[in-house]
């Protein structure tokens, strides 16, 4: 057995982070990273239990002093494993979606609730049909499946709801050039899962969300996990299926026709329209654009310099969300989860199966969100169910979160 802060000390060296790194993963610095390595100050749980995630450990040995190895098999190894470069930043925020996956399993389990997960692609996908044509065509198809035909998706929630593939937000790194946009992976009980960076804007994770369902659709019967970062076929792939995707050709020369707009775009207003109408990033509509020859390389590249797409679009009466401006936006934890998720995690509280207190802890949440989802505005949750009594009670007397 070993103390705490020497297991501390091997777990970090074995999984090659600095100290720096580290600090920069839980928010904290450099120096508090050292004071617990030297047994100066103890982490409290939340942090031992980060730390154990970043580790690719389990809390409980950190508490006890077990020196262990890193496990070769857990799947946040294996997705991990995908890129041996990747940021200590980009290893909690996947260790928190497989454990929301466990986690989700566990919360059907417990309500005996079966659990609806997509495990097999109903799409055929052959390693040599991956042209330009190829690609438009499997996003057309998975549009018809889904009865979308070339309208806008307002939505994405709904869609994935629909094919039974949980989503999950976390933080990754806001440096995309380091960063991964997301992952997808087959989870042995959830079937496919998909994560998407938080550090993007809000345009940047639809078209991540739209890019880990071609991994999921189209490679899931090579590899059951792919971690998003850097160049690869099957990564152009994925990226020319989500702009495919989200602005289809025809809605696109459609909706350009309507508006009386010329076959060939330079005035940056009616890109701005096409934009906001098919809810992308202005680089993702740019890219679409030029790919169709609706725009020249030389207004693509005078546009993607020049314009600042959240003003001209603000001018021009739109409204604007507050994260478009700006990466590293936060996002309640709420809404980190699919709402099937949050479906049964409010069933849960209603009928008893877990007190209020309980449920926050299993999904790392806090006792106000969990009111949230109860749907109670004053902020007592108390007469949505009998059951609940008990349960706050147990909240006001022991503080438990």
């Amino acid at each position: 057995m070993s103390s705490l802060h020497e297991v501390l000390t091997r777990s970090r060296r074995r999984a090659r982070y600095s100290q720096d790194d580290v600090g920069a993963a839980l928010g904290v610095s450099r120096a508090m990273v050292s004071y617990w390595e030297t047994g100066t100050r103890i982490p409290n749980d939340r942090q031992l239990s980060a730390l154990a995630r970043l580790y690719g450990i389990e809390p409980v040995d950190l508490l006890e002093g077990r020196d262990v190895e890193l496990a070769p098999d857990g799947l946040v190894g294996m997705l991990l494993r995908a890129d041996d470069a990747v940021d200590p930043v980009a290893a909690l925020g996947v260790g928190e979606f497989v454990q929301f996956l466990d986690r989700f399993a566990e919360l059907a389990g417990i309500l005996n609730e079966p659990i609806r997960s997509l495990t097999q692609s109903p799409f055929a996908h052959r390693q040599k049909y991956t042209q330009k044509d190829d690609i438009r065509r499997k996003a057309e198809e998975v549009r018809a499946h889904l009865g979308l035909g070339s309208a806008p998706i307002l939505d994405l929630d709904p869609i994935y709801g629909s094919l039974s593939i949980a989503t999950y937000r976390a933080p990754l790194g806001a440096d995309l050039r380091r960063a991964p946009s997301g992952a997808f992976l087959k989870h042995p009980e959830m079937g496919f899962g998909i994560l998407v960076n938080l550090d993007m804007t809000p345009g940047r994770q639809r078209f991540a969300v739209a890019h880990e369902l071609a991994h999921a659709l189209f490679h899931s019967d090579e590899t059951n996990r792919v971690l998003c970062h850097g160049a690869g076929s099957r990564e152009g792939f994925a990226d020319g299926f989500a702009g495919e995707f989200l602005m289809p050709s025809a809605g696109v020369r459609r909706f350009a026709e309507e508006l009386g707009l010329p076959p060939r775009i330079v005035d940056p207003v009616d890109i701005i329209e096409i934009q906001r109408y098919f809810k992308v990033s202005w680089p993702t509509a740019l890219v679409r654009l030029r790919q169709m020859n609706a725009i020249t390389q030389d207004t693509y590249v005078e546009l993607r310099a020049s314009i600042r797409p959240a003003s001209l679009a603000r001018a021009l009466g739109y409204a604007i969300h507050p994260e478009e401006d700006a990466q590293n936006a936060e996002l309640g934890r709420i809404q980190r989860f699919p709402r099937s998720f949050l479906r049964l995690l409010r069933r849960a509280v209603v009928t008893g199966a877990m007190s209020p207190p309980t449920a926050a802890a299993f999904a790392g949440l806090s006792l106000p969100d969990i009111v949230k989802i109860l749907g109670q505005p004053s902020g007592d949750a108390r007469n949505e169910s009998p059951q609940l009594e008990t349960g706050f009670r147990e909240f006001e007397v022991t503080g438990v979160v």
